[in-house]
């Protein structure tokens, strides 16, 4: 399953990732990754997370996070959430350009038990179409 935390830029989409993969924790099974390029919120995440920096871990392009994520799910069956809070800043692709990468994640998601809930800066209308479709506008 995929999830998308959507919203421009200053909207308070890290913040709300940030509280819901904490509130996993406590109400879910399995392991829990959280995956960003900086180190700024480290200490928001709580220490049961698995969490990742990607430029430190020299995570770059589309295929290089894809094959993180699919080297991380391979090394632990456990995982059941992966965070991943700025994918487009990561693979250095506009959200538009993004398909091949949502195609390629929705795979993943398919052959697994993992729930992957990403940020993406954008509003609802600005939204393409292969994105909008994983939007829970009950939310």
């Amino acid at each position: 399953m995929i999830k998308i935390v959507y919203g421009s830029k200053g909207s308070g989409k890290t913040k709300l990732i940030i509280e819901s993969a904490n509130a996993c924790i406590a109400k879910e099974q399995g392991d829990i990754v959280f995956i960003a390029d900086t180190s700024r919120y480290i200490h928001s995440i709580k220490y049961q997370i698995r969490f990742t920096n990607s430029k430190e871990s020299q995570i770059s392009g589309e295929d290089g996070l894809i094959g993180f994520i699919q080297g991380m799910l391979e090394a632990n069956y456990d995982i059941r959430f992966m965070f991943i809070d700025g994918a487009a800043r990561m693979i250095g692709k506009e959200i538009g350009e993004m398909e091949s990468f949502f195609n390629r994640l929705e795979k993943i998601a398919a052959k697994t038990e993992v729930t992957f809930t990403l940020t993406v800066s954008a509003d609802y209308d600005e939204l393409p179409p292969f994105i909008k479709k994983f939007v829970d506008r009950e939310e």
